[in-house]
């Protein structure tokens, strides 16, 4: 191995090493252990579960009717009104609300580390921003963030 190669794998090890420690960091973070309290409790309470599986399932649907028909058609419309209306039931459950604000913080954690990253990088680096998951308010067009 040529002194090049060998300092390439070691400056690419700590690259790596530093990345897992970010993500140990964040896997301890008070936001991370929140997201964890809320879920379990979100997981035994028997109605919020039957609502978000209601939900997982009236929001798939819409998104196939928003990929199959035009935004203004009725059935788009009427999809969408019934993702709503499960939000708005969801919701009023306190055990819900602090799923979704927990989740919302974690999500706002990683994203910001990440978004701090590829500041940093695409400064001296050419790296590309590649497109973000559907539920980020990327480009996916969904809209949700």
């Amino acid at each position: 191995m040529s002194a090049l190669t060998r300092v390439d794998a070691d400056v690419r090890q700590r690259a790596l090493d530093l990345a897992e420690r970010i993500g140990e960091t964040l896997r301890c973070s008070d936001e991370a252990r929140r997201f964890w309290q809320a879920r379990a409790k979100m997981e035994r309470h028997r109605r919020a579960q039957a609502l978000f599986d209601e939900l997982k399932k009236k929001t798939n649907a819409s998104l196939v009717l928003q990929y199959r028909l035009d935004p203004s058609h009725p059935k788009v419309l009427l999809a969408e009104r019934e993702v709503r209306e499960v939000e708005e039931r969801l919701y009023e459950i306190p055990v819900a609300m602090q799923y979704k604000e927990a989740h919302a913080e974690l999500n706002d954690l990683v994203q910001g580390v990440i978004q701090v990253m590829l500041a940093r990088l695409t400064q001296e680096l050419p790296v590309e921003l590649g497109p973000r998951g559907c539920g980020s308010g990327g480009s996916c067009g969904c809209g949700r963030g």
